[in-house]
């Protein structure tokens, strides 16, 4: 799930309704950079493994409002998962686009073992894990993206996944308020 228990915790805090996040304007280019050189080195990948891009804009114009130690845990949860779920020759892309004014969106698409499309809202509940033959070998203990989805919404945003199904990948995007200086 997470590298340390000091992670654990704060993610632990963090998911409490009345928990204190530590607002402050996020530089989201970076944050995503900063996590996926951390996920690149935990999990020993290549460049080509993990690559991510931008939409095209200069990082600077890319803000959300939010702690960015709780985001950090956000993504780091869900880049844990792409390499989790992926072949021994994972493929996973980061992207970061802005859909409109007023969003900001993160997302992540793996070429993993995929979810079965009626599990695909499920997998955000606390403890919840898809019971399937290529995931049963996979450790974990279903609270990954139930933490991730609970700082997005503390975020004043929402977390989801799609995917074609069983073999075809999962994308798992985190979608966070936009902020303009």
């Amino acid at each position: 799930l997470m590298g340390t228990v000091e992670q654990v915790l704060r993610a632990a805090r963090v998911t409490q309704k009345n928990a204190v996040l530590n607002r402050a304007e996020v530089e989201v280019g970076p944050l995503v950079q900063d996590a996926v050189e951390l996920a690149r080195s935990r999990h020993h990948l290549s460049p080509q493994a993990l690559i991510w891009e931008l939409d095209g804009k200069p990082a600077e114009h890319l803000l959300t409002m939010g702690d960015r130690e709780a985001l950090s845990t956000a993504l780091s949860n869900v880049l844990d998962n792409a390499v989790k779920y992926s072949p021994a020759d994972p493929k996973i892309r980061v992207e970061v686009v802005t859909p409109d004014l007023e969003h900001v969106r993160i997302c992540v698409q793996d070429n993993g073992v995929g979810i079965p499309r009626g599990e695909l809202k499920r997998i955000f509940k606390r403890f919840y894990r898809v019971v399937a033959a290529p995931t049963s070998q996979v450790k974990g203990s279903g609270l990954g993206l139930f933490i991730v989805r609970t700082i997005a919404q503390r975020h004043g945003g929402r977390a989801y996944a799609e995917s074609e199904g069983a073999g075809k990948g999962t994308t798992v995007t985190i979608e966070l308020p936009r902020y303009v200086a």
